[in-house]
């Protein structure tokens, strides 16, 4: 997967997205499990990067990795965790923890139980929580083929968009069984 997350900084890079100067280093593993047990993909989300950093008053696009989602920090996500306690699906697991979060609280987010690779879930506000993703890796390689293939893309005036079709279409092309 760390392939994968460097293909996704590289395409920011090339897109000049704000973000990539915004970005603060990843975490070595020995600072990531001393907040419990997490899976070996977990710890190599936050070993690419611990979230980014935010100052009062920033545009929340200057911190997006994808559009509306930009990537937490591992103490970030948590903190946040107790927001969502009433989430029957966040439940189901052994654990759970955020990643990508919007400014409105929606979450994309790392749900696992036992051995099993976590499975990524969305959660939206308003929608039912929902499983979006088998593992992480999919999640990782569905953001970049969005940016190689117009899922994604910055306008003239420099904002991230998605093309909700493209999107969909990507998402069904990548995460259908083979």
């Amino acid at each position: 997967m760390t392939d994968r997350l460097d293909d996704l900084e590289w395409w920011l890079r090339m897109l000049r997205r704000p973000v990539v100067d915004l970005l603060v280093p990843g975490l070595p593993a020995d600072q990531t499990t001393r907040h419990g047990p997490l899976p070996p993909a977990v710890v190599e989300w936050f070993a690419w990067h611990d979230g980014v950093t935010r100052a009062p008053g920033q545009d929340h696009q200057d911190v997006e990795v994808i559009p509306g989602y930009a990537p937490l920090a591992l103490a970030e996500a948590i903190g946040m965790k107790p927001r969502y306690d009433d989430d029957n699906v966040l439940c189901l697991g052994d654990g759970w923890l955020p990643l990508l979060a919007s400014e409105e609280g929606d979450l994309f987010a790392a749900l696992w139980s036992g051995a099993h690779e976590p499975r990524v879930v969305t959660v939206r506000a308003g929608e039912p929580t929902r499983i979006e993703f088998a593992d992480l890796a999919a999640m990782v390689e569905l953001f970049v083929e969005c940016y190689r293939r117009g899922g994604f893309t910055v306008s003239p005036d420099g904002r991230l968009h998605a093309d909700q079709a493209r999107y969909d279409e990507l998402y069904d092309e990548l995460t259908a069984p083979h």
